[in-house]
């Protein structure tokens, strides 16, 4: 009967289809502009000239030096505090834990630029601080608009998802082996050295490593508060090459590339590592929890209640007393309700942009859980060296920094052999999303995918059912609540996406982002603080209203 070449399944291809147009090809063509400058005049001339440029490029070095001193101080920093928070969770007593945990979400689920802005109108002249009868002393002023002061806002953005990963590590931990290091008479100190860090660090030194990527990519920091703080980051300087005439593609999409390749190395070099090194747990951990005193849990709550201070309620104080603030006289603010009526006065600007936002990012977060689960799906029925390529190239977006992947979509979609003409509109916006979001439906619906047994579809095809009726009728409703937490999830950030808002909108277009940045440099804080705190509560609602909607259906 002869031999026939076996079908490539088609969750694979179309997977394959899409990851390759969204997130794929833009990374190559950054790759490839980086190197042949002239490429969009279709020209292989100047080959390695960004580079070149980079080379010559005044300042260069000290900015890059500037970044990774950030990122690595960042790092340190929010391993001491995550690792502080995680183990008083994990390993004592401490009462409250549920609202403890809540105080450390909130700055992992809060925008960077929102403390950045927040703190900048606390500490600059004539600013909150004066106002609210506290003034700053001068010296603490200067140390925030430095060096200190940038490292301080990524540190208190970041160690929250620190504190957590920490936390969920121990408790797979067992206390066993440091129990009996005690009875042994070994210090605690030694102990927490020998024995609880080696099996922790892993946990660390994958935080670490989202924590330095986050850092030195981070677009809203290096926007708002390093250029007062006179500390030139490389995000900034990515944005100016793209955005301040003349436009220099070439050198932009250098300076990312070399963004991506760092990002990537560290993620690389890491997991080289820890493949390494072999950890030894029981399989069902024996917890131990350490008895606090009622010092001690005094003090544990003080240091939970000055990280709160400092990370959540310090700067929402700050953005919502901006907001309402409408003149001051004689030194006496004003307060008023006028930027909120027009927020959302009809066919104002504000109101446009929470429109266009709300609608992006609904469709987004739609196409990024099609995507995700299809792609699932392929990764978890399917074995081969496609499948393999597919993982990989779907997981680039968690690994490359988004100010990178907006650059890429840039030089991908302008040029003149573009199939689709979406640059200049909304369409590249949306692209965006989906480029850069996907990857967190994907993180959803594959945990979902290994809880379904293959046995299920199996057994329906034994019987005759179609695969799209396997698909419809087992598939997608076993995974429909972890597919509604993608899609709320990624609503959210599509709503305060930041870098794409910024860098890839039309012209007479606005979102929240690029609202909340073009008010804030126009010097309208209030304006600017309306609309972050507006975004914020049509988050806050849309997740709850949601919530009691749809989980009394699905459960």
């Amino acid at each position: 009967m002869g031999k026939t070449r076996p079908r490539l399944a088609w969750p694979v291809m179309g997977g394959l289809i899409v990851v390759g147009i969204t997130v794929g090809y833009p990374l190559l063509m950054l790759l490839l502009q980086s190197v042949f400058p002239n490429l969009m005049r279709g020209s292989l001339e100047g080959m390695f000239r960004p580079y070149a440029e980079l080379w010559a490029m005044e300042g260069l070095s000290q900015m890059w030096v500037n970044s990774l001193a950030c990122g690595a101080s960042a790092t340190l920093l929010a391993w001491v505090l995550g690792t502080s928070a995680g183990w008083l969770l994990a390993r004592t007593d401490i009462p409250g834990k549920t609202w403890l945990r809540v105080s450390l979400l909130i700055p992992v689920m809060s925008p960077a630029y929102l403390l950045a802005l927040a703190y900048v109108l606390i500490f600059q002249p004539n600013g909150l601080s004066e106002a609210w009868g506290i003034p700053a002393p001068d010296w603490m002023k200067s140390a925030f608009f430095s060096f200190g002061g940038v490292v301080m806002i990524m540190t208190l953005t970041t160690f929250g998802a620190v504190a957590l990963l920490v936390e969920s590590a121990l408790l797979g931990i067992s206390t066993r082996m440091e129990d009996a290091a005690q009875c042994m008479g070994t210090p605690p100190w030694r102990t927490f050295r020998s024995i609880t860090l080696p099996l922790l660090l892993p946990a660390l030194i994958n935080a670490g490593i989202l924590v330095f990527i986050d850092s030195v990519s981070n677009f809203g920091i290096a926007a708002i508060l390093a250029p007062r703080a006179n500390l030139p980051l490389l995000p900034e300087v990515i944005y100016e090459q793209l955005t301040t005439w003349p436009v220099n593609l070439p050198l932009g999409s250098a300076l990312s590339t070399i963004l991506a390749v760092t990002a990537m190395g560290m993620v690389f070099i890491s997991q080289q590592f820890l493949a390494t090194r072999a950890s030894v747990n029981g399989r069902i951990p024996a917890m131990r929890l350490t008895p606090l005193k009622t010092r001690g849990k005094g003090l544990g709550w003080l240091f939970f209640g000055v990280l709160f201070l400092l990370s959540s309620a310090l700067p929402v104080a700050a953005v919502v007393y901006m907001s309402l603030i409408g003149k001051w006289h004689g030194g006496s603010p004003a307060f008023t309700l006028e930027h909120y009526a027009n927020l959302f006065k009809e066919g104002s600007s504000g109101w446009q942009a929470l429109s266009t936002s709300l609608l992006l990012s609904l469709v987004a977060a739609t196409l990024c859980v099609v995507v995700g689960s299809m792609v699932a799906y392929a990764l978890a029925r399917h074995r081969g060296r496609l499948v393999a390529f597919l993982d990989q190239l779907a997981v680039l977006p968690r690994i490359v920094p988004n100010l990178v992947v907006a650059v890429a979509l840039i030089l991908a979609w302008n040029v003149p052999w573009s199939p689709l003409p979406i640059y200049g509109t909304v369409g590249i916006l949306l692209l965006a999303y989906v480029a850069l979001y996907q990857a967190t439906a994907l993180r959803f619906a594959d945990a979902a995918m290994h809880q379904i047994t293959p046995k299920l579809e199996q057994a329906a095809a034994c019987l005759g059912v179609s695969r799209w009726r396997i698909l419809w009728g087992i598939i997608l409703p076993m995974m429909r609540p972890s597919l509604f937490v993608a899609w709320i999830t990624i609503v959210i950030m599509c709503l305060r996406d930041w870098v794409a808002s910024i860098m890839l909108l039309p012209p007479g277009v606005q979102t929240v982002g690029s609202f909340i940045f073009n008010q804030f440099e126009q010097g309208d804080f209030a304006q600017a603080m309306a609309m972050t705190v507006s975004t914020v509560v049509l988050s806050t609602v849309l997740l709850v209203v949601t919530n009691l909607n749809f989980y009394r259906k699905v459960f």
